[in-house]
């Protein structure tokens, strides 16, 4: 998925999060999942986030980065850190984005390096398909906010 698609999934995501869930502070907790629902394209060279790594990151795109192994990671560095109230949002982030690529054409391996095993959508990234995608969560997002 296209960043602009994989940015108003995490935050339709971020704000059902927030309908479930007793989130104090609720704008803290919305850029915390807008940064995490990018944050797993930081291993493709061409992402917004990824330009900047490309040097840096060992691992090719749509591989550990973007698998499921990578959360408790995550979880456990933000743990020891003494940040595991970023927990959820982070996830909630990290996850929508690995939804969002897994319907497409070219999927996920979320068990990755354990398995090859790839899970793979219908959507081919930036066709028309994810164009009326993104036209229906930004259409649910303004409803969600508007009348929830």
């Amino acid at each position: 998925m296209l960043f602009y698609t994989h940015l108003i999934f995490a935050f339709l995501s971020g704000l059902f999060a927030i309908r479930y869930f007793s989130i104090s502070d609720q704008i803290l907790f919305i850029i915390l999942v807008l940064f995490s629902g990018l944050l797993p394209d930081i291993d493709s060279p061409n992402s917004k986030f990824g330009k900047y790594f490309k040097h840096l990151m060992p691992f090719r795109h749509r591989g550990f980065i973007h698998s499921l192994i990578v959360l408790p990671v995550i979880a456990f560095i933000l743990y020891y850190f003494n940040y595991s109230r970023f927990s959820l949002p982070i996830i909630v982030g990290y996850i929508s984005h690995l939804i969002g690529d897994a319907i497409t054409k070219e999927g996920i391996m979320p068990f990755y390096p354990f398995s090859g095993f790839r899970i793979k959508g219908f959507i081919r990234t930036g066709g028309l398909i994810e164009q009326i995608l993104f036209i229906a969560l930004t259409v649910v997002s303004a409803y969600f906010l508007l009348y929830s």
